[in-house]
């Protein structure tokens, strides 16, 4: 074998061993994979190199043992940082479908950050939650581990069984419902079909004294007449609200960060959960028309480039795609990645200079 291919394997190998604690006799049996994979390799390009182990070692990893369990690691190791549309959405479909075909019922999913937790609330079934524990743990973990999270708390609890709502909660519940109902027709028979379908509102205070907090973009002109309709018709319904009050906002503003806040949970949770990037935690503001995302990692102010670059690539690509122009539209954005100091690390920005 060419004498620099072997240096750089025996490298790449050395490098492996310190993440994972290989077996001299699996190391051996990698290398000896590896080389029959290239058997007419003429290139000593370390690029290469990795990007033979990181083909084999994704076979291998399935059959061969390990003295480590940290098989996510591995993953970030070789699987480029991608961040993805929905990613939450998707991630908790993954386990809805491991937990259904285990033929247990789900009542929620859902994850914290600081530190990252996953949260499972499973229906009460004939089984005991520790026997759903056993069958569900190592099926959620190996998922978890394919997607490179290896830095999180997985929480499986069961839902707390409630046989019927208390008298006031349906009383509330039917009085938003007929409240909302109201709301919509006024909004529709004013013209703002669209608003109507995308309302905000909200009842405060006690049952004597209910006031229902409506939001109202601040450039409609018939807002009295709206806020007027909605008041008789509550009269006629004789609902339980004593007072109308209007809350309004500027619909750009509100449009923008409602976009935002999509995209800035799609970046959380391609990031949440892996050691390697350490993130944990992300925020965001619009002001002045420019959206500002701070994401928050524990990471040290001397961190590696490869790492900061790696997120840097992610970022700028999910930013670039199809689907994120158009949902961005011509929105100004600064994200930064800071430290655990508040130091920031990398910034990524279309806000002109």
């Amino acid at each position: 074998m060419n004498q620099r291919l072997d240096d750089d394997m025996e490298e790449s190998l050395k490098e492996l061993n310190r993440n994972i604690r290989l077996k001299p006799e699996y190391e051996t049996q990698l290398k000896d994979c590896v080389l029959k994979k290239q058997p007419h390799l003429k290139t000593s390009s370390n690029k290469k190199i990795w990007l033979s182990v990181a083909a084999v070692l994704l076979l291998f990893l399935g059959s061969s043992p390990f003295y480590s369990t940290t098989m996510a690691s591995l993953v970030e190791k070789f699987i480029p940082l991608e961040i993805k549309t929905d990613d939450a959405f998707n991630n908790y479909e993954s386990l809805l479908a491991i937990i259904k075909d285990a033929g247990y019922e789900v009542s929620s999913i859902g994850s914290r950050p600081n530190p990252y937790q996953i949260e499972i609330s499973l229906v009460e079934g004939e089984e005991s939650l520790s026997a759903m524990k056993e069958v569900l743990v190592p099926k959620i973990k190996n998922h978890l581990n394919e997607q490179g999270i290896d830095d999180y708390k997985l929480n499986i609890t069961l839902a707390e069984q409630i046989e019927v709502l208390p008298q006031e909660h349906r009383e509330l519940n039917e009085t938003m419902e007929r409240a909302g109902s109201i709301i919509s027709e006024a909004y529709t028979r004013f013209g703002y079909t669209d608003l109507a379908k995308s309302m905000t509102f909200g009842l405060s205070g006690e049952a004597s004294s209910r006031i229902l907090e409506i939001d109202l973009p601040d450039h409609i002109k018939e807002a009295d007449e709206i806020v007027s309709s909605i008041e008789s018709a509550i009269k006629e319904e004789n609902l339980d609200i004593k007072k109308v009050e209007v809350r309004y906002y500027n619909e750009k503003h509100r449009n923008q960060d409602h976009r935002w806040g999509g995209i800035v949970s799609d970046v959380y949770e391609s990031l949440a959960g892996k050691s390697t990037y350490k993130v944990n935690g992300i925020s965001y503001k619009v002001k002045d028309g420019v959206t500002k995302v701070w994401i928050k990692s524990t990471l040290p102010e001397n961190t590696d480039t490869q790492i900061i670059s790696d997120i840097e690539i992610a970022l700028r690509e999910y930013l670039s795609s199809e689907e994120l122009r158009d949902k961005i539209q011509n929105d100004q954005y600064e994200i930064e990645l800071l430290s655990k100091s508040k130091k920031v690390l990398l910034q990524v920005s279309n806000v002109p200079k």
